[in-house]
């Protein structure tokens, strides 16, 4: 199943921008590094963010690509059950 979800804020820029959409996947064979995922985080909600590391457990550690964006130690390690999917394309808006 596919989705399209609207990039609000500039966390991940230069890579997506405020207004882009993105096109998620669940169906993938495995998470790695580098990675962009969309996330239901306990207390963020729904984010966008890039796999930075994937601890021998499974744990995800994600980050944005710009400095303005919510810190890695934030957010914390994150369940790979809390990933809604994995970005596959996206839609730029300008």
């Amino acid at each position: 199943m596919f989705h399209l979800i609207k990039v609000q804020g500039e966390s991940m820029a230069p890579h997506l921008h405020d207004g882009d959409f993105v096109c998620i996947s669940r169906w993938y064979r495995k998470l790695s590094a580098g990675h962009i995922v969309v996330v239901d985080h306990a207390f963020y909600g729904l984010i966008i963010k890039k796999i930075l590391h994937i601890a021998p457990d499974g744990q995800l550690w994600l980050g944005g690509e710009a400095n303005k964006s919510l810190q890695s130690e934030r957010i914390g390690w994150v369940s790979p059950r809390r990933v809604i999917g994995k970005v596959i394309s996206q839609i730029c808006a300008s």
